[in-house]
């Protein structure tokens, strides 16, 4: 959730609460009322500061988990490369080998139709 999202929420707890109270001093006496009335006020800024720490504290966790997850796909993106690269350039030295080889069977073929067209002149 969003910073913006849980201060929204904070905001409308708040206004609840401020509504609340205004029915609670017309109910009770002065006095009392502004204690009370302090005494909510000073446990509601406190609640609010702790949740704002959690939060805070949430956040720089999931931010941590994301680098490392980040950086662990981009270790393994490497590797996973890595692992291709050899694996095609493999292919091509096997498959530059097996061109040689057709190479030398041609020159093998033209060689021997050589000598025949030869010894069939003669």
């Amino acid at each position: 959730m969003s910073k913006k999202y849980l201060l929204s929420i904070a905001l409308i707890g708040a206004t609840a609460a401020g509504a609340a109270i205004v029915w609670f001093l017309k109910s009770e006496k002065s006095d009392e009322a502004k204690n009370k009335l302090s005494t909510i006020k000073d446990r509601s800024i406190e609640t609010l500061k702790q949740q704002k720490e959690n939060i805070e504290e949430k956040i720089e966790n999931l931010a941590s988990k994301i680098a490392q997850n980040s950086k662990e796909l981009i270790e393994k993106g490497k590797d996973y490369i890595d692992e291709k690269k050899k694996f095609l350039i493999e292919n091509i030295e096997e498959a530059q080998k097996a061109i040689q080889e057709e190479k030398e069977r041609l020159k093998e073929i033209r060689a021997r139709l050589r000598e025949k067209q030869e010894e069939e002149v003669i």
